[in-house]
């Protein structure tokens, strides 16, 4: 790192010192440097905080806030550490009126407070001077994690990783500040490179979360029922009886495990719904108008689960010879008992599509028969073998209402799983001339029409499952329209033309 009138200062507290000792070791580095604190027990280093009374008060409600928090103790130390480091870093930086304030918080190893912690992770925040504004705040952060628990070298790993973060921040000509704190974003990894590998799968069993459906229905929990209610092993067994451990694990399905999870927690789907169900604090919903108020990540564990219990109830036997089949590769995958043909779910490509007049002022939708009254959407269809997808739209919007649309107005916006039985929704926008007169097709819709900017925004501040009969009855008499709630590729579509209209 090349130090040229930056005074930094470090606060560490899993590294022990290291970061500052590897900042000291560049020459030149007495005249630019102020020094370091080494705080690894928040509660008794109070004078080494500054000895400020708001700062440590603060540190020490952070820790406590994790503990009492809900979910993995591990996620919520890292998630602690995270805001620690932000907080320690913007204070010490204006206390000490230096440049920039580096704060590293973390676990090195080999032992770990959180039960649920195996391998070493460090927090680095930089704090600093916001060139524009002049004011201090989190120039950038970094959550840093190891593959194993041992001490030394995770201390020379955390004080590499906050020595490079630094200098990035340093030498940049123009600082981007972000205020908020970056949380741990934990995604589905779904390691399909661990599909073929039985022995992996069955000891990936034993330390998995499990999500249960009884048909296209998904446990939630009763307490929260936006949140997926995920089971351990030894949950799922006293929960679902009248099947042996081994019946059980040969109908569960592997959709992969957790990136970003400290423990990267495997995940397992399994449709109990020939089973006699006995779940403590959970409570089944329809996972087609429910999932949609998931989080991101819960949204496609629900999904994906229902997609592939979805294809395994409707696929019995061979798709070649009729022959009996078994699933293979977690479930995944059907070989056929009798040919010996392998066959994988498959997706029926659909069209989705907003059509907004040519001034961007009235929108086209229309009424399903499945939907609750009032509860009117964009088209759809499905895609014919041979067809384009914007010829697709084009005719499925003629079809269902008589519209023509503009030529060469059809746009890609983005795509969804819709496992319902095993769509993928392509979502496009168009245009069309609102003039023309409606010609409903019946026998696909109940209703149809266009609606104007401010009928649409009023409905677009309706709050939850709309789709559902019981929830959108309950909605005021007085809102003519409402569309389906954010989370599905519809509502994206219609909140796109608002915000452009």
């Amino acid at each position: 790192m090349s130090l040229t009138h930056t005074y930094p200062f470090f606060v560490e507290q899993s590294c022990g010192g290291l970061i500052s000792s590897s900042i000291m070791s560049v020459p030149g580095s007495s005249s630019v440097y102020y020094g370091g604190s080494i705080a690894y027990n928040s509660k008794k280093t109070k004078p080494l905080l500054l000895n400020n009374d708001a700062l440590h008060s603060t540190l020490l409600q952070i820790g406590e806030d994790a503990k009492e928090k809900g979910g993995s103790e591990a996620q919520n130390y890292m998630e602690s550490k995270l805001k620690w480091t932000a907080e320690a870093s913007v204070a010490f930086c204006k206390e000490l009126q230096t440049d920039y304030c580096i704060a590293e918080g973390g676990a090195t190893g080999p032992t770990f407070r959180p039960s649920d912690l195996t391998t070493g992770f460090a927090a680095i925040a930089v704090a600093g001077k916001c060139k524009e504004s002049g004011k201090v705040k989190v120039l950038d952060q970094q959550l840093v994690k190891s593959d194993d628990a041992d001490r030394e070298g995770n201390m020379r790993l955390f004080a590499d990783a906050a020595a490079t973060l630094a200098a990035k921040v340093i030498s940049e000509k123009e600082v981007k500040v972000e205020e908020k704190v970056k949380q741990v974003e934990i995604y589905l990894d779904r390691c399909t490179h661990l599909r073929t590998d039985e022995a992996a799968l069955d000891n990936m069993k034993y330390q998995a979360n499990y999500i249960l459906l009884s048909n296209t229905n998904v446990l939630v929990s009763k307490d929260d029922t936006t949140q997926l209610q995920l089971l351990s092993h030894t949950e799922l067994l006293e929960c679902v009886k009248g099947s042996s451990k081994e019946e059980l694990h040969s109908k569960m399905i592997f959709l992969g495990r957790l990136h970003n999870d400290i423990n990267r927690t495997p995940i397992f789907a399994l449709d109990a719904k020939e089973q006699d169900i006995h779940v403590k604090g959970g409570t089944f919903v329809n996972t087609r108008t429910s999932a949609p108020l998931f989080s991101t990540l819960h949204n496609e564990l629900a999904l994906h689960a229902t997609a592939y219990t979805t294809w395994q109830s409707n696929n019995k036997h061979c798709t070649k010879c009729g022959g009996p089949i078994n699933y293979i590769h977690g479930g995944t995958c059907s070989k056929c008992t009798s040919c010996s043909s392998l066959s994988w779910p498959r997706q029926d490509p659909s069209m989705i599509a907003l059509i907004s007049s040519r001034d961007g002022n009235r929108v086209l939708l229309a009424r399903s028969p499945r939907h609750p009254p009032r509860l009117h959407t964009v088209l759809a269809g499905f895609v014919e073998v041979g067809e384009t997808f914007e010829s697709a739209v084009a005719r499925e919007t003629f079809e269902e209402t008589g519209i023509t649309i503009d030529v060469d107005s059809v746009r890609y916006v983005g795509s969804q799983p819709w496992p319902f039985p095993q769509s993928c929704m392509i979502g496009f926008m168009a245009t069309a001339d609102d003039t023309l007169p409606l010609t409903i097709d019946e026998k696909e819709i109940v209703s149809a029409g266009w609606f104007d900017k401010s009928v649409v925004k009023v409905s677009a501040g309706v709050k939850g499952a709309t789709m559902q009969e019981k929830v959108a009855n309950e909605v005021d008499g007085s809102i003519e329209l409402l569309i389906p709630p954010k989370g599905v590729i519809a509502r994206k579509l219609i909140d796109l033309w608002l915000e452009k209209s």
